[in-house]
């Protein structure tokens, strides 16, 4: 077998520190009409600039950190466009790293972005999306799991995402990788001190030990991966897909679990050429409700292509409604049966319009094509989507799946947790099987230097969740997903 080249020392890359003379400018708060706008500068000359344009009892250039002043504040020509609120933050005490000035001034379209444009005529520069939270990385204030953890503290959607957003960036999410990769440093030691002194005799078990060592830390990462699923959901949301033939009522189900008519509702069949989305809350957790078009064969192209995304839109679903019409049991069997086959998570039945029951029995009609039965079938509830109260049944099903999807217990305590860290969670992962692979084969000469580079592969992986030699063409598409001022 090929010998790989034998790594050196690996050594955590220091931050890299930004070293600029550029200041920038942005609006830090949503545009529209509001109460408050605030509007942000960052770099060594913010204070500078900003006394440019202030008019009030003191000169901010001549106060300390942490002060709050109140004037005017005037364009380039010396008019006065409203009346601020200045903060000073100073270096090395910022959110930056450097000197930043907030001013607080009314909202609305017209008044920040005058003060934008006066700030940027006196001598600053348009800010970037997430250009702040770069400077942060890149001067050592944030690690980049938490600055990433900033972008999903402004995304998340319920309290639990925030909890756990606020949970990487407190650092949570840091310190278990610096734990795992403590650990994976003591384990290069020793493989590494086997190809230092090779002459050492060594016994096996020692060396299963070793390798033992390895599967239990992959263990530990796949079991994080494994619940990353549920912790997204929590963040994004439960998504529901409403399946079924045409005219057995999705579109009534969903104006029902709403509250209010989102989908166009008719008689005749087909009316749903393409999907329909909107969200509800439930027990906390949002709960994210498509409806889709009518399973069934159709020569019509658009209306094909409606079945199409109704079966991408179930395949991609974390719950699956599958809705049956009571007055006609046998309506779109087979293509619900394949439905819910084909789906990655659990399925509801809904037997709607149960008003309208036909006198053959519904539940020997389900079963004879197995959707009564089926594997994954979580649930079979009877719903009358026209009536109030109709969809109580259906509500509590709902509920009742919610815990499992959203990682109830062990799982609600992971910390937020982006798709490029997955993705490096899983890397590590198959890093360290390799290694526990080497380490246990049944030979007399043991792959150590192999093994070396699978456990220098690993901690590279984990090192680069929280911006360890992480390439700058990375950073950058990381933080170009920011809103700008932030």
């Amino acid at each position: 077998m090929p010998r790989r080249a034998r790594p050196g020392r690996n050594v955590p890359t220091p931050l890299p520190i930004m070293t600029t003379s550029d200041t920038i400018v942005a609006i830090a708060t949503a545009t529209g009409e509001a109460a408050i706008a605030i509007t942000r500068l960052s770099g060594p000359n913010a204070v500078a600039i900003a006394a440019r344009c202030f008019r009030g009892a003191r000169n901010p250039a001549e106060c300390g950190s942490h002060r709050i002043l109140f004037g005017r504040f005037v364009g380039a020509d010396g008019a006065p466009l409203d009346t601020v609120l200045l903060s000073i933050f100073r270096a090395p005490h910022s959110y930056t790293g450097e000197d930043i000035v907030e001013i607080s001034s009314h909202g609305g379209p017209a008044v920040p972005r005058a003060i934008l444009e006066a700030l940027i005529a006196a001598g600053a520069r348009a800010a970037r999306p997430g250009e702040f939270t770069e400077r942060a990385y890149r001067n050592g204030r944030l690690d980049l799991a938490q600055a990433e953890a900033v972008a999903s503290i402004v995304r998340a959607r319920s309290e639990r995402s925030l909890r756990a957003a606020h949970a990487t960036l407190g650092g949570d999410l840091s310190r278990r990788i610096e734990t795992l990769d403590a650990e994976l440093v003591a384990l290069s030691a020793e493989v590494e001190s086997r190809l230092d002194f090779p002459g050492d005799v060594r016994e096996a078990a020692e060396v299963a030990v070793l390798a033992g060592r390895c599967e239990g830390a992959s263990a530990s990462l796949r079991e994080w991966v494994n619940r990353l699923p549920s912790a997204r959901r929590r963040e994004e949301g439960v998504r529901i897909a409403l399946v079924g033939a045409p005219n057995v009522g999705k579109s009534s189900l969903l104006n029902a679990l709403l509250g209010y008519d989102r989908a166009i509702v008719d008689e005749s069949p087909g009316t749903t050429r393409d999907t329909v989305e909107a969200s509800i809350w439930l027990d906390g957790a949002e709960v994210c409700l498509t409806d889709t078009a009518g399973l069934r064969d159709s020569s019509d192209p658009v209306e094909r292509l409606g079945v199409e995304r109704s079966e991408l839109a179930a395949a991609a679903a974390d719950l699956t409604i599958v809705v049956r019409d009571c007055s006609r049991p046998e309506a779109g069997a087979l293509e619900c049966e394949r439905i819910v086959a084909a789906a990655s998570g659990p399925a509801i039945v809904a037997w709607n319009k149960s008003d309208l029951r036909a006198g053959a029995d519904r539940e020997s009609a389900g079963a004879g094509v197995g959707i009564g039965i089926a594997v994954g079938v979580a649930a079979e509830v009877e719903t009358v989507a026209v009536r109030p109260g109709g969809v109580d049944s259906l509500i509590a099903a709902i509920r009742a799946a919610l815990p499992s999807l959203l990682g109830a217990g062990a799982g609600a305590e992971l910390p937020a947790t982006s798709v490029r860290q997955e993705a490096l969670l899983r890397e590590a992962a198959e890093a360290l099987d390799r290694a526990a692979l080497q380490l246990s084969a049944e030979t007399d000469d043991v792959a150590y230097d192999l093994a070396a580079v699978d456990l220098t592969e690993a901690r590279r992986a984990l090192g680069e969740m929280v911006g360890r030699g992480v390439d700058d063409a990375v950073i950058a598409a990381i933080f170009s997903r920011f809103c700008i001022g932030k």
